[in-house]
């Protein structure tokens, strides 16, 4: 195997350290999206969170919620070093694209649905259903009508989390792009790239 040259090892290095950037920046902003619909649905702003909580050993709505949304941003920023990385390694030209890189994300995102969100539904939430069932039914009494089965419930947002991470992959394709753009501009106009 032959050595790898600085500048394509630096590209690297850049494309995880973007990624992970990047890809903080779309999982807070789905982080928002599923707040709003957690809203609309008439739930307690925290119930994904809770829900991924309660599935880890997490007692209480509170605590719950707080584990499930720590670990859904390090998630984020961890797929986006990984996914920058490859990025980087394989696809640089084509990353400068923001229309590629978009379209690249939402590939990305359907493939993180696919790959890690759907079986850790099935793997870890579902085995977990009764607690997440106590939890809920106690922490909303009143809306634990409108939830019905919590089977169907968890498996209902599994199925409509599909378009919340086709946005996370726009948003991660574009943000890691320009990060790219923004480095690939301040290497060839170094004069330029600086601030005066």
């Amino acid at each position: 195997m032959l050595p790898q040259s600085s500048s394509a090892k630096g590209a690297m290095e850049n494309g995880a350290k973007y990624g992970a950037i990047a890809g903080l920046i779309a999982t807070w902003s789905i982080s928002t999206a599923i707040a709003a619909s957690e809203l609309e649905l008439g739930l307690p702003i925290g119930t994904f969170y809770a829900v991924m909580g309660t599935s880890l050993g997490a007692g209480g709505f509170g605590p719950a919620a707080y584990l499930g949304f720590g670990l859904h941003l390090l998630t984020g920023a961890l797929l986006g070093a990984v996914i920058g990385l490859l990025m980087c390694r394989f696809f640089m030209i084509k990353f400068l694209n923001p229309y590629r890189a978009v379209a690249a994300g939402i590939g990305a995102g359907v493939g993180v649905w696919l790959v890690l969100f759907l079986p850790v539904t099935a793997l870890l939430v579902q085995p977990s259903i009764a607690r997440i069932s106590f939890l809920l039914a106690e922490s909303m009494p009143l809306q634990s009508a409108v939830l019905g089965n919590a089977s169907q419930f968890v498996w209902g947002i599994a199925l409509s989390a599909i378009a919340f991470h086709l946005v996370w992959g726009a948003i991660f394709g574009y943000t890691a792009s320009a990060f790219l753009r923004i480095r690939a501009f301040r290497m060839t106009h170094p004069e330029k790239g600086m601030m005066q």
